[in-house]
């Protein structure tokens, strides 16, 4: 992350405005279906509701526990997050 000085440098230096960008609609917003969805975009998407939700490291534990139960079988990785969510808030 830039410190406030290098900020105004660049924009000094290069004479134009220097911001971030945030996302404020919905990533599932083109799709009529979440399970239309592609799966890498599901598997964004708990990961930020996660994170929002305060429970990132318990449901990552949960998910490399299962990816390990499940490692043969062909399974999507929303899918397991999605378990791996509902075992967290369950207390399971």
């Amino acid at each position: 992350m830039l410190k406030q000085t290098q900020y105004d440098k660049m924009a000094e230096d290069y004479q134009v405005n220097i911001g971030i960008a945030e996302w404020r609609e919905p990533f599932y917003g083109y799709w009529s279906s979440v399970s239309k969805m592609p799966d890498d975009l599901k598997v964004i998407l708990l990961t930020n509701n996660i994170i929002g939700e305060g429970i990132y490291q318990p449901v990552i534990k949960e998910v490399m526990r299962l990816e390990t139960k499940y490692g043969n079988r062909r399974i999507k990785k929303s899918t397991i997050y999605e378990k791996a969510i509902t075992n967290v808030t369950e207390g399971k």
